[in-house]
């Protein structure tokens, strides 16, 4: 009852700032969990929301950005690429990469930015070296997009493989990465046959898709074709232990969880957000916290 009455006592209601992540799923983030938090430590009047928003109603939330006066808006699938033509000004890395995930309103400007690109690093580097590996990635949508640009920016002499059911979407972000970051990318259809063939070779694999949220037992690679001697991560963080992940910790593989991904990119969003530097212990902890 303590924690809730000063959160009452906090939020005033009146000068209430408010921001919101909007996706389809979007209820199911921890971001709210993890931004209250922040608020809280800081004592500002400031509430975080989640809401679904199907493709159809993507213009309608951001027009409901400027007529609400929602100050900060984080999106996730399937809204990235799409929200790019209804803001005021994009990010020179969010137009490289072709995907938005963070909105600033600036007194009633519109202002996109990638925050996922931070967190992929910021999973990454924390966990294993990025020089010198080869990457596999699942996936070609706004996240695996912010992960190769990320890739190709900071890690050196990286090689990276993406593997896609849609391989022109696979073969887009090719084109888009080689021309923006001068990165050796090559991509592949998603099949069997070209799973088994890549993963023989991977020092580092990322789902970088919807698989696995969308149904935890789903895998986008069979556990027969994982080695113990590579790490294994998934963009995703509910739940905490899916069957991807699961599979791969039997195997002997280092895990990494969407968690630290999702804390990456607050950290970046906060900043952007408040001006501040975000309390990253009490981030880590409201996430911890939620997943038990």
């Amino acid at each position: 009852m303590k924690n809730l009455h000063s959160t009452i006592m906090r939020i005033s209601g009146n000068k209430t700032e408010m921001f919101c992540i909007i996706g389809m799923p979007g209820r199911h983030s921890l971001s709210p969990a993890m931004y209250n938090a922040a608020f809280a430590k800081f004592q500002m009047d400031s509430v975080f929301l989640a809401f679904d928003v199907p493709r159809e109603n993507l213009r309608g939330a951001i027009e409901g950005m400027r007529s609400f006066g929602i100050k900060g808006i984080i999106l996730t699938s399937p809204h990235k690429e799409k929200v790019m033509g209804l803001v005021d000004y994009v990010d020179k890395k969010a137009n490289n990469i072709g995907a938005v995930n963070t909105i600033i309103n600036n007194n009633n400007i519109l202002k996109g930015y990638n925050t996922d690109a931070d967190g992929f690093y910021y999973a990454l580097k924390n966990a294993t070296g990025l020089d010198n590996k080869k990457f596999l990635i699942f996936g070609a949508g706004g996240a695996a997009r912010a992960f190769v640009f990320e890739l190709a920016e900071k890690a050196k002499h990286p090689e990276i493989t993406i593997i896609n059911r849609n391989i022109e979407h696979a073969r887009k972000l090719k084109m888009d990465a080689k021309r923006n970051a001068g990165a050796e990318i090559r991509v592949f259809p998603a099949n069997i046959n070209n799973m088994q063939a890549e993963m023989k070779h991977a020092d580092i694999v990322v789902n970088a898709t919807n698989i696995t949220l969308e149904n935890s037992s789903d895998t986008p690679v069979p556990k027969r074709f994982m080695r113990k001697e590579q790490v294994i991560f998934d963009a995703n963080y509910v739940p905490l232990k899916n069957r991807f992940l699961r599979d791969a910790e039997s195997t002997g593989c280092k895990v990494i969880n969407g968690s630290e991904l999702l804390l990456g990119g607050g950290i970046s969003a906060f900043r952007l957000f408040t001006g501040r530097d975000a309390p990253v212990e009490t981030m880590r902890n409201a996430i911890k916290e939620s997943l038990k």
